[in-house]
């Protein structure tokens, strides 16, 4: 049997079946656009009206926002802010993209739960392009997020951009208004240059002649303890051995984790690029190697491939065991769930984060006081609503108050002076993950000269030369 269609029969199916694409395609843009455009009115209500006309103009950034129906945080820069964003980055469309998406926050942020200063609590934005962000399994940055007193803040390197105005709702989108625009963060060694860090700046670059420097850059994942510049002097003064340097320089590296302060009491479990045991003390707001303990002066300095804590002094041990650094990487990197990383919501906490110790975690050295558990055992409990630490009370340091007694193991310790005690003191103090960094320092020959101290700055030149 033969079948045939006349032509105005098939006219019509073709104007019948164009028809039903063209209503769904006007069904998906009124849903896709309605979207879109209620938040954009609803930030032009709200004096909020240059935001709303930047992101009209980068449509790839309102698709990422209403890609899901999940809940998300806009940090909304005011019309003040927005108007001091530099040339360099309005005039850079893919920079510019980028800062609006690390105004976006996956999950909810409860204002009044936020850890209290200098703790954090930490989200991840939308943005997880390589080029401003490599985090394990492709996550996107973090913003760190705190309260103190009455006052709520992004806290960033320099700035802290503050809450102001009302918070406003438009369907999943939560809207807090903040004073200044965040910046997105450029690389660990960059970041250091930037913030005057040229004690451990210039010890970077010329040991193994740079290339501890360039493996940190391209690291997916480092926390980063850096020494202040007065610490990184008084070592050089010691005089220590130059081929060693690699080694101590390798205490203060996490490799494949990115350990954000609620981790350090969440995850517990460090383990040094140099393979030893980095021992976390929340009572007394301090790290350890060894012999070597160090306070915390500042948390979370957000960078494009992780963390960087400053602390007070340099972790000078000179133990090196690379079997121990290379097995601890190895189970933090076999630990990574990408589809978690790019999904993670809300507050990163020690169960939800996109790096952990793994479950391969070697055994804690004898007599370095560390927990060493499994990334099973880690716990949620610092993510939000820290209200104390003795983190920031170091040599130079501020912010931080005295911890007073009162915490055990598993205990949670009394508030100190200021409201800055000890908060979920718990003595998960292990090891995480380090990294197989080469450490030739036995087959370099390095000389020290030129070293001098003008006041807290250190003036180096040419600390280092480097022969491999």
């Amino acid at each position: 049997m033969k079948f045939s269609l006349t032509v105005s029969a098939l006219l019509a199916l073709a104007a019948s079946t164009q028809s039903a694409f063209a209503t769904e395609f006007q069904n998906l843009q009124l849903r896709q656009g309605g979207d879109v455009n209620t938040l954009l009115q609803g930030l032009r209500d709200n004096n909020l009206t240059s935001l709303a006309n930047v992101l009209s103009q980068h449509p790839a950034v309102t698709e990422r926002i209403f890609a899901d129906n999940s809940e998300k945080l806009l940090l909304a820069p005011t019309d003040e802010a927005i108007s001091k964003l530099p040339s360099w980055v309005t005039s850079n469309s893919s920079r510019l993209e980028a800062t609006l998406l690390q105004h976006v926050l996956r999950g909810n942020f409860d204002t009044e739960k936020l850890n209290a200063f200098p703790l954090h609590t930490i989200g991840h934005s939308l943005l997880n392009s390589s080029e401003f962000s490599n985090l394990p399994g492709g996550a996107g940055q973090a913003v760190a997020l705190a309260k103190s007193g009455d006052k709520h803040f992004v806290s960033e390197a320099v700035n802290n951009d503050t809450y102001v105005q009302s918070v406003h709702k438009f369907d999943s989108i939560t809207v807090q208004p903040i004073d200044q625009a965040i910046t997105v963060p450029g690389s660990v060694t960059d970041t250091l240059r930037f913030l005057g860090y040229t004690g451990i700046s210039t010890l970077l670059q010329n040991v193994q002649s740079g290339a501890l420097a360039r493996t940190i850059d391209s690291m997916a994942g480092v926390t980063l303890f850096v020494p202040t510049n007065d610490a990184i002097a008084k070592f050089v003064a010691t005089q220590p051995n130059p081929a060693e340097i690699p080694t101590v320089l390798g205490q203060h590296i996490v490799a494949s984790r990115v350990v954000y302060s609620p981790l350090l009491i969440d995850q517990g479990s460090l383990i040094s690029s140099s393979g030893q045991d980095i021992v976390f003390d929340n009572n007394a707001g301090t790290v350890k190697v060894g012999n070597f303990t160090a306070k915390i002066l500042k948390t979370d300095i957000i960078a494009q491939q992780g963390v960087i804590h400053q602390i007070d002094n340099v972790l000078a041990s000179t133990a090196l065991d690379t079997g121990r650094a290379a097995q601890a990487q190895k189970s933090a990197q076999q630990s990574v769930d990408a589809q978690k990383a790019q999904s993670l919501s809300g507050p990163v906490s020690g169960k939800n984060a996109i790096t952990t110790q793994g479950t391969d975690v070697p055994q804690a050295q004898q007599g370095s006081g560390a927990n060493n558990r499994s990334a099973n055992d880690n716990t949620d409990n610092a993510g939000s609503g820290q209200t104390a630490s003795a983190i920031g009370n170091g040599t130079n340091g501020n912010n931080g108050g005295a911890s007073q007694a009162g915490s055990s193991s598993n205990g949670n310790g009394s508030n100190g002076t200021n409201g800055n005690g000890n908060g979920n003191g718990s003595n998960g103090n292990g090891n995480g993950n380090g990294s197989n960094i080469d450490h030739r320092g036995q087959n370099s020959a390095v000389s020290l000269r030129s070293v001098s101290i003008a006041g807290s700055a250190v003036v180096l030149s040419s600390i280092l030369a480097v022969v491999l």
